[in-house]
């Protein structure tokens, strides 16, 4: 049965961009339609998207989360092949994609769900403009969804910032900190995991609060459980940072507020893998994955 068949690939990498019109003649050749965009460029293809019963992302972590991002609402699987570097999401070597990928969009695979998260900015005083420049989508207050983490993190070097951490609207503690992220299970594995933060199971709907380099406050991880809600209020008058996959940055000024919670969208990615495949690879990844973030 022919379905449509997306590529989004790293417009930066000239084999990510060979690779992706090599998959399309492939998978044209066994029936199905294809169509090929730039990942930088996913809005443009929003009906496409839409339309598609798979989507293939050709380049790094960076790129899938990307393709993720450009997905939601719509529940359509995602295949990683990262090209050239070792990415911890993307689970394709390019080596072995031609090979590899009818057979997984013809039902040669399983899909993993994993959790989003879901971070809106109270603001009123933040400049809308430039919202709308790395959003032009949003309406009313800014919302964006997280594959990794949502950070709030210092503006200015060697000023770290005081934010205050309220879970379930109930005080937890103020960092004073060069940053604070708030990770999913999937980005436990990244940022927050270099600031001390433990691993998760990629499955996993829990999210874990990381502080980096805090200062006279609690230097301990906090694995928070899926139903919270986590609040973030900038009380240093330097402002802050939003950082959401590390992507997308917006200045946020002093009492801005920032609310996250587990998205009601999950990002769908098609596995050839078995389940147990994140043990056995983890400390390999870990140790070779420095450049996953293309």
């Amino acid at each position: 049965m022919s379905k449509l068949i997306g590529v989004l690939f790293h417009p930066e990498l000239e084999g990510a961009r060979t690779l992706s019109h090599d998959l399309c003649a492939l998978l044209e050749q066994t029936g199905h339609r294809t169509w090929s965009a730039s990942a930088w460029h996913e809005e443009g293809a929003k009906e496409l998207l839409a339309a598609s019963e798979a989507i293939v992302s050709v380049g790094g972590d960076g790129t899938l989360m990307r393709a993720v991002r450009a997905l939601i609402p719509m529940p359509v699987p995602v295949l990683g092949i990262r090209y050239g570097r070792l990415g911890f999401i993307a689970e394709i070597p390019h080596e072995e994609a031609l090979r590899k990928v009818p057979s997984l969009v013809n039902g040669g695979g399983h899909v993993e769900a994993r959790t989003l998260l879901q971070a809106n900015l109270t603001t009123t005083k933040i400049d809308r403009a430039l919202v709308q420049v790395h959003h032009p989508l949003l309406n009313g207050d800014p919302e964006f969804h997280a594959l990794n983490d949502v950070v709030l993190s210092r503006k200015m070097g060697g000023r770290p910032i005081d934010v205050l951490v309220f879970i379930n609207n109930e005080p937890f503690t103020t960092y004073r900190a060069d940053a604070v992220i708030i990770a999913t299970a999937t980005g436990s594995t990244g940022y927050a995991l270099s600031a001390g933060g433990p691993i998760l199971h990629p499955t996993s709907q829990s999210f874990v609060c990381t502080a980096v380099a805090p200062h006279a406050t609690l230097t301990n991880a906090v694995v928070i459980e899926p139903t919270a809600t986590v609040r973030l209020k900038v009380s240093s008058e330097q402002g802050a940072i939003l950082s959401v996959d590390g992507q997308v940055d917006l200045p946020i000024g002093q009492e801005e507020t920032v609310t996250i919670h587990k998205s009601p969208y999950a990002a769908r990615f098609l596995r050839s893998s078995p389940d147990a495949y994140f043990y056995s690879h983890l400390v390999t990844r870990l140790r070779f994955g420095e450049d996953a973030g293309a």
